[in-house]
């Protein structure tokens, strides 16, 4: 056997290599290799201290990769690990070679561009900077925007100390176009520089706030009647009937609460002490100090006096009208009760030698006789009635 070999062994070799490159061809026949790039591979930095931040210069790099053709769509960018070593980094910018590998056997990666990453290296810093709201726009006609207030009023950014160090504030922007309720919601700052740019590789905590910013209604309109302020009062036997106001109503402006709880606006006072006619007196409304006429205007209030209608019983004499000479005449009984009505001050003037009483004795020379009783009064009053309506009248 062994000298089989011995005698063969160069045949054997050469079967074998025969064999070896048949396989070859066979496989790269049925499924050739392709020779691809695959882009946006992630570069992953390793080791780096947590008191410094590391930024890798170029973020993704380019692989040149060969793989049987049947495992091709089997492959993506996560396929491979684009590695660098930043365990003896120090600040500033260091270039230092990847480390290439595959999760997939069969991918081969044959170049990567570029072959070397620039690490930008920093201290991580932190510190705390206000916030700061910038309002934009304006709240509507008669609103008004109060102080606005940030819950916290300050907040802590981390980063690269070279971007910390440009951070003088964070910032929230108020839209106020069109805003009648007070603004109370959360927002996500911006941290900024003294000139307001905005600065990158920057990391806020909280990352929100909540923003409050008081919108309160500065004028309000309301339009309510015109109540006259009445003092005095009419003279005796007169008496107040009407008072009208012109304008019988009015539009304010002014201070939502106080226009709230007015239900009428009264007039300064109509004085109508002693009053025996209608009056005009131009006035004033007596308003609170923050509330105004929309526009000046005069107020008049018409006063309407009357006097007042009553009743009076007066004991009244009858004279003889048409007597004979030399004739006495008796008459029965000696008074009669005559009641006028009218004014109250008419009434209250009136007197019984106002109210002459006439019996009328023409042709009676003797006897006795009923006569009927004439009243006179003066007008505008009225004969309500007359007790009795005749008198006997007898002749001695």
């Amino acid at each position: 056997m062994i000298s089989f070999l011995r005698g063969n062994l160069v045949w054997i070799l050469l079967s074998l290599l025969l064999s070896i490159a048949l396989w070859i061809v066979v496989t790269f026949q049925v499924d050739p290799v392709d020779t691809r790039a695959v882009a946006d591979v992630n570069v992953d930095v390793q080791g780096a201290s947590q008191a410094l931040i590391v930024q890798a210069d170029p973020a993704t790099i380019q692989l040149v990769v060969s793989a049987p053709r049947d495992v091709w769509p089997q492959l993506k960018a996560q396929t491979f690990r684009a590695q660098v070593d930043a365990s003896k980094v120090t600040p500033g910018v260091q270039d230092l070679p990847l480390k290439i590998s595959s999760t997939d056997p069969r991918a081969q990666v044959e170049s990567s561009t570029p072959d070397k990453v620039s690490l930008r290296v920093e201290p991580l810093s932190s510190k705390q900077v206000p916030v700061h709201v910038i309002s934009h726009g304006s709240v509507p006609l008669f609103y008004e925007s109060g102080t606005p207030t940030t819950t916290p009023s300050d907040v802590t950014v981390s980063g690269p100390k070279t971007s910390v160090d440009q951070v003088q504030a964070v910032v929230v922007d108020v839209n106020l176009d069109g805003v009648t309720k007070t603004i109370d919601q959360k927002a996500v700052p911006v941290p900024e520089t003294p000139n307001g740019t905005r600065v990158d590789r920057i990391t806020i905590a909280p990352e929100a706030v909540l923003v409050e910013v008081p919108i309160v209604q500065k004028f309000n309109y309301k339009t309510l009647p015109v109540q006259p302020d009445i003092k005095g009062n009419a003279a005796l036997g007169y008496q107040l009937t009407g008072v009208l106001p012109q304008p019988a109503t009015v539009t304010l402006v002014g201070d939502p609460n106080a226009l709230s709880d007015m239900q009428l606006v009264k007039t300064q006072p109509v004085n109508i002490q002693e009053a025996t006619s209608d009056r005009e007196v131009s006035t004033t409304l007596a308003l609170p100090p923050t509330v105004a006429l929309v526009q000046p205007q005069s107020i008049v209030v018409r006063v309407l006096v009357t006097e007042l209608q009553g009743t009076k019983t007066i004991l009244v004499s009858p004279r003889i009208a048409n007597e004979a000479p030399n004739v006495t005449y008796v008459i029965t009984p000696p008074a009669v009760s005559v009641t006028l009505s009218g004014a109250v001050p008419d009434l209250t003037r009136l007197q019984p030698e106002d109210v002459p009483v006439v019996a009328d004795v023409k042709g009676m020379a003797s006897g006795s006789q009923t006569v009927v009783v004439i009243v006179g009064y003066p007008p505008p009053l009225k004969l309500e009635s007359t007790q009795p309506t005749t008198v006997n009248v007898a002749v001695k």
